[in-house]
């Protein structure tokens, strides 16, 4: 008996028990009310459904068993040689013939039929290829390695049938595994997984089709599905992807002009703090509008913090305008990208920090720019600590106690903090 026999065998028994599941409930509760005999009714379609929840999980639970097996039957195989090719230790130009050597197979083992027998070796050796690709960090350097173990096995070819037939969650898994191995993305594939509902999905086949021939691609992060869905993913892989840009020695867009068209203060920042990641320094001058006419506190943050960062002086004599009108946490901002500026004109401005505020922590802070503020600067620094009086004397105190010690340059986080990984492939 095949297989189409089996199952219209087993679906003609279930349509006939619930046939005369159905009668009998309406013949027992024939002189009931009409309520009645619905409720009967609807209670066994909730027996149903409790039965067949009951054997989808069932089902799942055997075939994740089984997929379990496949995997540590192919993990105790070929496990070693595949984390042995991608291994930081391992050189980056191995040929075929090295690699079969290390999986322990010979060439001949390889004409006229595929090592891996059925879809659940294919797919099981598809993840064990991708855990150990992402779990090596130095693997980045092993591109031609990965593509030849890909060609071996012949997983390249699976992964492309996975997006364009499988089920949604097979087709977002070879999505990540087609990114990490930096294989090409069918572009008809990525624009109808850009359309589906789910956000995870769209987000994933954007970033995974990012790097084809044209910026037309970069239209995405203008649209109002970016900037009302935008979080620490997108982030993430934004730099990821600007970086592959990079490498591939393509041009980096203008990321002010991507932050002024975004409407929402977070998303602007999320361009603000690339900038210094990609030091675009020649398109500082595009956010000072954007400084002058907003009052967003962490928006006038992150441009003080690029501004310091890449040396633009002429952002200077605005942040000098604002600085005593912010409050505590962004004055302490705007005084480090000062001293990061460091041209003496702010001198005052520090000084005026210190004597016009009532928070402790916000003049030691001046304090410790106009330490790290030139020779003017610890001039001034000393004059305050002679003539100090004996309520200020302990921050002087503090400034110079075994802790702190007696210089505190300003660190480089101060005014640029990363906020994703170098070596980050996916973010699931």
């Amino acid at each position: 008996m095949n297989t189409i026999n089996v199952i219209s065998y087993y679906w003609n028994v279930f349509v006939t028990w619930l046939t005369y599941y159905v009668t009998y409930i309406f013949e027992e509760f024939r002189e009931f009310s009409t309520v009645v005999q619905i409720a009967a009714i609807g209670l066994t379609f909730c027996i149903i459904l409790i039965l067949w929840t009951l054997g989808r999980l069932i089902y799942q639970w055997f075939r994740n068993r089984r997929l379990n097996k496949v995997y540590k039957r192919l993990d105790e195989r070929f496990g070693n040689g595949v984390r042995f090719i991608l291994s930081p230790e391992t050189k980056n130009n191995m040929n075929r013939q090295e690699e079969l050597q290390a999986l322990e197979l010979k060439e001949s083992d390889l004409q006229g039929k595929n090592i891996l027998k059925d879809y659940r070796e294919r797919l099981c050796m598809s993840r064990l290829i991708y855990r150990a690709r992402i779990s090596e960090e130095a693997s980045l350097n092993r591109r031609k390695n990965l593509q030849i173990l890909l060609r071996i096995f012949n997983l390249q070819e699976f992964l492309e049938y996975l997006i364009n037939k499988d089920k949604m969650r097979l087709k977002t898994e070879a999505l990540h595994m087609l990114r990490a191995f930096k294989l090409p993305i069918n572009p008809w594939v990525a624009n109808q997984l850009m359309n589906s509902k789910r956000n995870r999905v769209r987000r994933l086949a954007m970033y995974a089709s990012i790097m084809s021939s044209s910026n037309m691609d970069l239209e995405y992060f203008e649209s109002e599905f970016f900037d009302d869905n935008c979080c620490l993913y997108d982030e993430i892989q934004l730099g990821y992807v600007l970086k592959r840009r990079k490498s591939a020695r393509r041009k980096i867009p203008n990321l002010a002009i991507l932050a002024l068209k975004q409407k929402n203060p977070s998303t602007q920042c999320v361009f603000i703090r690339l900038m210094r990641q990609f030091n675009q320094k020649e398109y500082c001058s595009e956010l000072e509008e954007l400084f002058q006419l907003n009052s967003d506190s962490q928006l006038i943050e992150e441009i003080s913090r690029t501004w310091g960062y890449l040396k633009y002086a002429e952002g200077e004599d605005l942040m000098n305008e604002v600085l005593l009108t912010q409050s505590d946490a962004t004055k302490i901002t705007i005084m480090h990208s000062l001293t990061r500026l460091g041209t003496g004109r702010s001198l005052g401005t520090l000084l005026d920090s210190y004597h016009n505020n009532g928070d402790p922590k916000v003049r030691y802070e001046a304090l410790r720019c106009l330490w790290n503020y030139g020779e003017e600067g610890r001039d001034k620094y000393y004059e305050l600590e002679r003539t100090a009086t004996a309520a200020d004397r302990p921050l002087f105190e503090f400034f110079h106690n075994d802790i702190t010690k007696e210089e505190i340059p300003l660190s480089k986080s101060d005014a640029f903090k990363l906020e994703y990984g170098e070596n980050l492939y996916t973010v699931v």
